[in-house]
C-alpha cells in the first residue's frame, strides 16, 4: 500500500522528532501533567500543513546523537520531547517560522502518529479500539483519513 504523500510527510515528520527524542516513550508516559496530552489533543487540516512545512524545512538537516545507551536521555513525557526539540536551535527556529511551539508540535506528532497507526491497520482496524479513543482521538483519525484522501 503506497502512501500519499501527507501521511508520508507526517511519518518523516514523526521520525525526526523520535530522533531528537530518543526511543523510551512509554504506554501513557506522553501524557503530561501541564495539560499537553496527546489523547486529547485535537489536529486540525491547517496545523498538519504547519507540521509538514517544519518537516520540509528540517527534511535535510543532521539532528544531534542521541545516546539510546542513555536511559537518562530518553524522554518520557511531551515536556521531555520539546526539551530536546528546544536545544536544537535549527528546530526551535524551524518551528518557530511556522508558528509553533516545541510543545504544540510534540504533542501533535504524538496525537498524529497514534491517528496514523490506527490508520496504517487498514479496513480491517479494529472498531471496538477506535470506540474507546477519546472525542479528540477520533476526531484526529478522521482528520488523517480525509487527509489521506486528498
Amino acid at each position: 500500500m503506497s502512501l500519499c504523500p501527507s501521511i508520508r510527510s507526517l511519518a518523516a515528520t514523526s521520525a525526526l522528532l523520535l530522533a531528537v527524542a530518543g526511543t523510551a516513550l512509554s504506554t501513557g508516559g506522553a501524557s503530561a501533567a501541564s495539560g499537553a496530552d496527546p489523547a486529547h489533543f485535537r489536529l486540525t487540516p491547517a496545523l498538519l500543513d504547519r507540521m509538514e512545512a517544519v518537516a520540509a524545512e528540517l527534511k535535510n538537516v543532521k539532528t544531534a546523537d542521541v545516546d539510546d545507551d542513555d536511559d537518562e536521555a530518553d524522554a518520557e513525557s511531551v515536556e521531555d520531547i520539546a526539551r530536546k526539540l528546544d536545544a536544537q536551535p535549527h528546530v526551535r527556529a524551524a518551528l518557530a517560522r511556522h508558528g509553533l511551539t516545541s510543545l504544540e508540535y510534540a504533542t501533535a506528532t504524538l496525537a498524529a502518529l497514534h491517528a496514523g497507526m490506527y490508520l496504517a491497520m487498514g479496513p480491517g482496524a479494529d472498531t471496538k479500539a477506535l470506540a474507546s479513543f477519546t472525542p479528540e482521538q477520533r476526531a484526529n483519525v478522521k482528520t488523517m483519513l480525509a487527509r489521506r484522501k486528498k
